[in-house]
């Protein structure tokens, strides 16, 4: 994650504090609700890519032993692995 736990909870501090001083913006939940609910949000959007990562990791592992044998460079799958379900899923990093 880019951010540290203690940035994130800051920075849904704020989010809601700017939304609160709107005059278009009515709450229909309290202060600390609507922190956590930004906080998770934020969260679930940085751990994408790391995610991805991880399910990559798991894809390559079934073709360890070409790997291993050279046949195949890990690197240069990975990041073809990567850039592939990056565009099926439509996923913005």
């Amino acid at each position: 994650m880019k951010l540290s736990e203690a940035r994130i909870d800051v920075l849904s501090e704020r989010i809601v504090d700017v939304l609160a001083d709107q005059q278009d913006v009515l709450f229909q939940a309290s202060d600390p609700r609507l922190r956590q609910a930004i906080r998770e949000i934020m969260i679930d959007e940085l751990t994408v890519e790391e995610r991805l990562d991880a399910e990559v990791r798991a894809l390559l592992e079934q073709h360890r032993s070409d790997i291993v044998m050279g046949r195949l460079n890990y690197d240069e799958v990975f990041r073809r692995v990567k850039q592939r379900l990056i565009r099926e899923r439509g996923i913005v990093l």
